[in-house]
């Protein structure tokens, strides 16, 4: 009879700070595995979309008739595809090596209108440095760069055949 006096506690309220910590843990770690295949996802994405764009690119280079099966051309095509896959990864806030070249060696400049333009400065990144060895006049240079601010989105920095 001493037996029908015990009320039981209920076991299905018992908390253990063990098992509060693993919970947390358990769902840090989820946090943490969700963000991980996120971010591998987007990461698939990217490349099949840079391979998609890639293909396209060297389609139009085919018909312009392009010597595509030469070294060089594979070297271009591959810093090219790399900057443009750099470019992507960016805009979903993963990082790339490309985006450090690129925030290394291009400078943006915004004209009176608000236009923004892009100079690429490859003294920053060679070993050797650009030479600009084409002499103009400060009236042509004041003209050029009047059509640059409101027309061009890029200028080469100097001379290209370096």
């Amino acid at each position: 009879m001493a037996d029908d006096k015990i009320i039981p506690f209920p076991t299905d309220r018992i908390v253990n700070q063990r098992t509060r910590e693993l919970d947390e843990q358990r769902k840090k770690m989820g946090e943490k595995v969700a963000k991980e295949i996120q971010k591998q996802q987007t990461k698939k994405f990217v490349e099949t979309a840079v391979d998609d764009i890639s293909m396209n690119l060297l389609k139009a280079f085919v018909d312009l008739a392009m010597k595509t099966n030469q070294p060089e051309f594979t070297k271009d095509l591959a810093l090219l595809v790399d900057v443009m896959r750099g470019m992507i990864y960016r805009d979903f806030k993963l990082s790339h090596p490309a985006q450090k070249l690129a925030d290394k060696m291009v400078e943006l400049k915004t004209n009176k209108a608000g236009t923004v333009s892009a100079k690429l400065n490859y003294a920053n990144v060679l070993d050797q440095q650009v030479r600009n060895n084409r002499p103009i006049s400060n009236e042509v240079k004041n003209e050029l760069k009047d059509i640059n601010d409101t027309a061009g989105f890029f200028e080469p920095d100097g001379d290209l055949d370096v």
